[in-house]
C-alpha cells in the first residue's frame, strides 16, 4: 500500500487536526487517525484497502474500527474489533462511527473497555462514553527533551500514557473470595457446626466457590458486570455448609423441609443470577443490522445519514 501524506506526521500537533469533508470511508479512516495522532496514538496509521479483520487504524498501543454507514453500530461490531486485539490486551480500542450507537453496543464498550467516537461530515469528533471522554482530555505529552541530532536523525517524539483504570477491576471478587475462604476455614471447626463426613472435606467443598472468585479476580482485566455471577456463587456456598452440618439434620421433619427448602431457593437463584449475568456475551434477538436505521432504545449520536460502503 503505498503511503499517503495522511499517514506521514507522527508527532501530536497541539491543535486538532484541521477540519476536512468526509465523503468516503477512506477520508473516515484517514480523519480517525488525524485524531488519534492528536490524542497521543504518534504513530497512528490508516490502512485503507486490505483486510484489516475489524482493525482499520493501526497503532503500537491502540487499534481503530471506523464505519462510514447510516446505520447505528451495533454489538457485533464492536465483539469483532475487541476479538481482532487477540493477546495484545495492553493496546486501546477506539471505535469511530458517523451515525450513532445502539444501546446494548455503549453497554458493551462499558464492559470491554472500549471507546466510542462519532465524527462528523465536517471531520469534527465527538466522545460518546466515559473513556472516549478521557482519551480526549488527556493533556499533551510533554517535549522530550532536546539533545543533539545527528544528519538523517529524527527525535523520538514522547508517548503520551493514559491510565483509564486506576484500581484493579477484580478486586471485588478477590476480596470476597477472601472472605468466604476464612468462612471455610474456621466455620468447619465451630463448636456449633458438626461437619460430615469430616472437617477437611467439608472446608475443601467450601474452598471450592472462593477459589473461582479469586482466580477470576485475578485474571479480570476490564469492568464488567459481575456482581450478579458473585451473588450466584456466594449462594452456592451456603447449602454446602447447611448439608454438611450434621446438627441442622437433627430434629423433625419439619426442620428438615425447611432445610431443603432454602437449599431449593438458593440453587434456584444462583442458577437465575448467573444465567442473567451471562446473557450479556450473546447478541440480542433485537440487535441493529446493517441497513437499518437507528430507533427507540437506540443511543444516538450526530446520525448524519451516510450510506454504509464497509
Amino acid at each position: 500500500m503505498a503511503v499517503t501524506s495522511e499517514n506521514t506526521s507522527a508527532v501530536r500537533t497541539p491543535q486538532p487536526p484541521a477540519g476536512r469533508q468526509i465523503q468516503s470511508w477512506q477520508e473516515a479512516e484517514h480523519n480517525a487517525a488525524a485524531w488519534m495522532r492528536h490524542w497521543g496514538y504518534e504513530d497512528a496509521r490508516a490502512r485503507p484497502g486490505g483486510s484489516d479483520g475489524g482493525v482499520d487504524v493501526r497503532s503500537r498501543r491502540a487499534l481503530g474500527q471506523v464505519k462510514y454507514q447510516g446505520a447505528a453500530v451495533g454489538r457485533p461490531e464492536l465483539q469483532r474489533l475487541f476479538g481482532a486485539r487477540g493477546r495484545a490486551m495492553d493496546k486501546d480500542l477506539l471505535f469511530f462511527t458517523g451515525s450513532s450507537y445502539a444501546a446494548t453496543a455503549v453497554e458493551y464498550a462499558a464492559e470491554n473497555g472500549i471507546a466510542l467516537f462519532v465524527y462528523g461530515l465536517d471531520g469534527s469528533m465527538s466522545a460518546v462514553n466515559a473513556l472516549a471522554r478521557r482519551i480526549a482530555a488527556a493533556p499533551a505529552p510533554a517535549p522530550a527533551p532536546s539533545s543533539p541530532a545527528t544528519p538523517g536523525q529524527v527525535a523520538a517524539p514522547a508517548i503520551l500514557v493514559a491510565s483509564v483504570r486506576k484500581s484493579r477491576p477484580g478486586k471485588g471478587r478477590i476480596a470476597l473470595g477472601l472472605a468466604l475462604t476464612a468462612v471455610a476455614v474456621f466455620i468447619p471447626g465451630d463448636a456449633g457446626f458438626d461437619p460430615r463426613p469430616n472437617r477437611a472435606l467439608v472446608t475443601l467443598l467450601m474452598l471450592v466457590v472462593p477459589a473461582l472468585l479469586i482466580v477470576s479476580g485475578v485474571r479480570e482485566r476490564f469492568r464488567r458486570r459481575y456482581w450478579p455471577t458473585g451473588l450466584g456463587l456466594l449462594l452456592v456456598d451456603l447449602p454446602v455448609a447447611w448439608l454438611t452440618n450434621a446438627r441442622l439434620w437433627h430434629g423433625d421433619a419439619t426442620e428438615v423441609l425447611v432445610l431443603a427448602t432454602l437449599t431449593a431457593l438458593s440453587l434456584t437463584s444462583a442458577t437465575l443470577l448467573i444465567r442473567w449475568n451471562s446473557r450479556g456475551t450473546a447478541t440480542p434477538p433485537g440487535e441493529p443490522t446493517p441497513g437499518r436505521r437507528a430507533s427507540t432504545g437506540e443511543v444516538l449520536m450526530g446520525d448524519q445519514g451516510t450510506s454504509d460502503h464497509r
